[in-house]
């Protein structure tokens, strides 16, 4: 074998294993891209159950539309990206009702915390449940938590719909939908509508 064609075999070498290297690395990266967005999916999905959970056991469900006003003292709780709920799901042997607030923030965190009826003092710590909710980031029509407008069921439906994307800024085409509609208990006979209403600060 001459000089040049061992120049000429190293070259054409060097460029297979430059486009074997690319494709290697892109496919990579698609992976580990799929494999955040699942996680990302299944962080959500495991929300939306717990907030299920929530919400068929709930007894009031605060219009989300009304979030943000005089009433609300959390930090970064707005309309229709905050959600309250007074609810029997975390009964306990010291508390049967408990409050219980959802909040996405500014950084995609779907975030909850609760506290005892009437003991606002006793409130959790903020507890992330799951990120890369970009709600906020989208537009003021991807509303999280919204009460179904449908006379018919009495303000007791809320319609969920979490826009999931963990990298958004880079995949803004890769967002994806998890949606529920989830009903509550019949809030018509006599529970205290107004024991929420004060939310714990920070």
């Amino acid at each position: 074998m001459s000089l040049v064609e061992l120049l000429v075999s190293m070259f054409i070498l060097s460029i297979v294993l430059l486009v074997f290297g690319s494709v290697l690395a892109s496919v990579q990266r698609g992976i580990v891209r799929q494999d955040n967005l699942t996680q990302t999916l299944d962080q959500a999905r495991l929300a939306v159950q717990q907030l299920d959970r929530e919400i068929r056991s709930g007894n009031v469900l605060y219009d989300p539309a009304i979030e943000g006003g005089s009433q609300a003292t959390c930090t970064g709780c707005v309309a229709y990206y905050t959600l309250r709920v007074y609810t029997q799901a975390h009964a306990d042997t010291t508390a049967t009702y408990y409050c219980t607030l959802w909040k996405i923030d500014t950084s995609g965190n779907l975030m909850t915390r609760r506290w005892p009826a009437d003991q606002i003092g006793n409130a959790t710590a903020w507890r992330t449940v799951a990120t890369g909710i970009v709600n906020r980031t989208l537009s003021p029509t991807e509303r999280a938590f919204q009460l179904d407008a449908d006379p018919l069921k009495g303000s007791r439906t809320l319609d969920i719909a979490l826009a999931v994307n963990n990298d958004y800024a880079h995949y803004p085409t890769q967002t994806v939908r998890v949606q529920a509609a989830l009903t509550g208990r019949n809030t018509s006979y006599g529970f205290p509508a107004a024991v929420c209403s004060t939310t714990p600060s920070g």
